[in-house]
């Protein structure tokens, strides 16, 4: 049998499918069930087709935590407050079967009050008692210890997330659950925007469970780094207005069902605008930062960050008072301890080594010291190999992307065997729009979905929470999550990622960008068939000229045929400041030129002089793109007219379940075959 009908229809698009499995043509109308997108121009619809009989991701145990104990005293400060080394308070707390359980204590007092408060996570009901405090194992006189008794009843959530035991390409709880992390960035606050909290009461009714919040100073979260430069403290001080902040944010995510990552450093604060040894100059922050010698600290060089043994044992300090005051808490999905390291002067001056060797040093520190096991990370660009040593002592891995065609990066994408050989969790931890422009919410949806059918850890996860909250973008996020949820595809197990084949007797413009970077290509010809050529997401999204022919010897050139006669159209995004060349070449024949001038900048050309068209007749040819100027240009797309099916299908499969995502062009209805190889009947 066969199913014809239409899965989803919305607005002035819809598409009709006929599926067909490899097991006798049995008819798979599972897969209209869980349908949670949408089709309209350039958009797109996801199927599932769920077989209850797969149990691989269902909870494996009922173990979970309850709600945090949370009690305070006064005690005497001794020194800093905050060294862990100096104030090793503790309190002892005695727990339903009359055990020890020793829980670290933070300061939270002022000049007039001394007061410390700890925060303890149960994993088991009944009663728990306050025994004493101690100070360097020693018991200590506290005073106004309150409450002291607590009682802990009702229902268990499902606790702290972990990586998975079998597959260790999943996130679990501790209860055995599957997560699956979808949802938006929320570094920080700009201006008159929102609240972060007020962000993540939205995240929730758009059923998003994931976040990633910075500890950044220009909006307050710096522990030891204040939006004032006025009432800056000193190296070693921690800001309690912050803490108190942070105590905000925490609680908002617990009760939005928000799991976010807190980012406890960034590449800015380390990076400079020039004058020191290796000035990357990305997003620089070093001038104003308060460990810098210029404005009174001690640090002269911000490479110097991760050698010199003071800013060591004074990260050590901040992140002992972090897990102290925050650990508490199965919201804090991980600990990062860097955004983009690699964008900091020390990466930048080939000392990698030193980077790796801090982030080890710190990821053991926290393992120490972190009694509820978080998992940590930090995050990469997409530059980064996953066999980098930044990410040994890592947890899990994210990597960050803003192509020009976030499918074509994506799509190929080879997470199966990535996951495989790196033994942990992978997933887009941020992605974007090139130069962030995405209005329409396209590279938001279509970023989203195609991670849904090629990342089993989490989804790719949008960077631009401004744009979404401006242009109400919600609903894309509150469809991928439906879907989710209804296919059941997170909890699905041993899944491969497949492109399968879909006949149309439509035709529709194949259109893609590259899904790399400013790199070398390794590949120059590319066989376009019936969608994205393979090898083309780590195709380099610049065409570069002479200034860097080492890392574009050859021209691309796309190896095509045409059932009928079309055109092929370069549309040309930036061009760089020193002007461009481009030759459009048709079975080695010149047919198209065009000369971009020398700017006072890398600049977007005109619309007239944007767009290069070649007519290309029917039959097999060769197309050569040559960049033969003086530097680069940056295509936004490559297109070739009528030229393949008018549905194309993304998707993860195993023997009896499949899932995928179904993208359409323009506002044609289509209806067309598709085959699904390897599919029990």
């Amino acid at each position: 049998m066969t199913l014809k009908k239409p899965l989803h229809k919305i607005g002035i698009a819809g598409i009709a499918l006929t599926l067909t499995g490899c097991g006798g043509g049995q008819d798979l109308g599972g897969f209209s069930r869980g349908l949670g997108g949408d089709l309209s121009s350039g958009y797109n619809s996801p199927i599932s087709s769920r077989f209850d009989n797969n149990q691989g991701g269902k909870a494996t145990n009922t173990r979970g935590v309850y709600a945090h104990l949370e009690g305070s005293f006064t005690l005497k400060v001794e020194g800093d407050p905050f060294d862990y080394e100096t104030n090793d308070v503790t309190v002892t707390l005695k727990n339903p079967e009359g055990g020890p359980v020793e829980v670290p204590a933070f300061y939270d007092g002022d000049e007039k009050t001394p007061t410390w408060r700890f925060r303890y996570t149960p994993s088991s009901t009944g009663h728990y008692t306050f025994v004493d405090v101690k100070r360097h194992r020693e018991i200590a006189r506290a005073d106004a210890v309150t409450p002291k008794e607590w009682t802990v009843k009702g229902d268990a959530i499902p606790g702290f997330i972990r990586v998975g035991t079998g597959d260790k390409s999943r996130f679990v709880f501790d209860n055995g659950a599957r997560y699956y992390p979808l949802g938006q960035n929320q570094a920080w606050k700009n201006g008159e925007s929102p609240e972060i909290s007020a962000n993540f009461e939205k995240m929730k009714g758009a059923g998003e469970n994931w976040s990633r919040v910075w500890m950044n100073h220009w909006d307050g979260k710096n522990l030891d780094w204040s939006a004032d430069s006025k009432a800056q403290t000193k190296p070693g001080e921690l800001d309690l207005s912050v803490a108190r902040k942070w105590d905000k944010l925490v609680d908002s995510a617990e009760k939005n069902g928000i799991f976010f990552q807190m980012v406890l450093q960034h590449h800015g604060q380390f990076a400079s605008k020039s004058g020191a040894r290796f000035s990357s100059n990305i997003d620089p922050n070093w001038e104003s930062n308060p460990w810098n010698t210029a404005n009174g600290g001690f640090l002269k060089d911000p490479a110097d960050f991760f050698t010199d043994p003071q800013a060591r044992k004074l990260t050590k300090k901040k992140l002992y008072y972090i897990l102290a005051r925050y650990g508490y808490s199965p919201n804090v999905l991980a600990w990062e301890l860097f955004n983009e390291v690699e964008n900091t002067d020390a990466a930048k001056g080939a000392l990698l080594q030193d980077v790796a060797m801090w982030h080890r040093e710190m990821a053991f520190f926290i393992k120490q010291y972190d009694g509820y096991r978080h998992l940590v990370t930090t995050s990469a660009t997409s530059a980064n190999a996953l066999d980098s040593p930044l990410l040994e002592a890592m947890d899990y891995a994210q990597i960050h992307l803003y192509p020009s065609d976030i499918v074509s990066a994506l799509s190929g994408f080879d997470v199966t065997s990535t996951t495989k050989n790196f033994g942990k969790p992978v997933f887009v931890g941020e992605f974007g729009a090139s130069g962030l422009k995405d209005a329409d919410g396209k590279v938001l949806h279509n970023g989203v979905w195609i991670s849904l059918m090629r990342f089993p850890s989490g989804a790719a996860q949008y960077w631009d929470w401004e744009n979404v909250e401006k242009q109400d973008l919600y609903s894309h996020l509150r469809s991928a999550s439906a879907f989710v949820t209804a296919s059941g595809l997170a909890n699905q197990s041993g899944l491969v990622s497949t492109t399968p084949e879909v006949s149309t007797p439509q035709k529709r413009t194949l259109s893609f960008g590259a899904g790399g970077g400013f790199g070398e290509a390794k590949q120059s010809d590319f066989v376009v068939g019936a969608g994205i050529p393979s090898g083309f997401s780590e195709f380099p999204a610049f065409l570069q000229g002479e200034n860097h022919r080492k890392m574009m010897p050859k021209p691309l050139t796309f190896s095509v045929n045409y059932a009928k006669p079309g055109t092929f159209t370069l549309t040309v995004e930036t061009v760089a400041k020193a002007g461009a060349k481009v030759n459009l070449k048709l079975d080695g024949e010149t047919k198209e030129t065009r000369t971009y001038p020398v700017g006072d900048k890398d600049y977007t050309p005109d619309k007239t002089v944007s767009v290069l068209t070649l007519e290309v007749p029917a039959g097999a040819h060769k197309i050569a793109i040559e960049s033969v100027g003086a530097d680069w240009v940056k295509p936004a797309s490559y297109s070739f007219s009528d030229y393949a099916p008018a549905l194309a299908v993304f998707a993860r499969q195993g023997k009896e379940f499949a899932a995928g995502w179904v993208v359409g062009s323009g506002a044609r209805t289509a209806q067309g075959n598709l085959k699904l190889v390897g599919v029990a009947p």
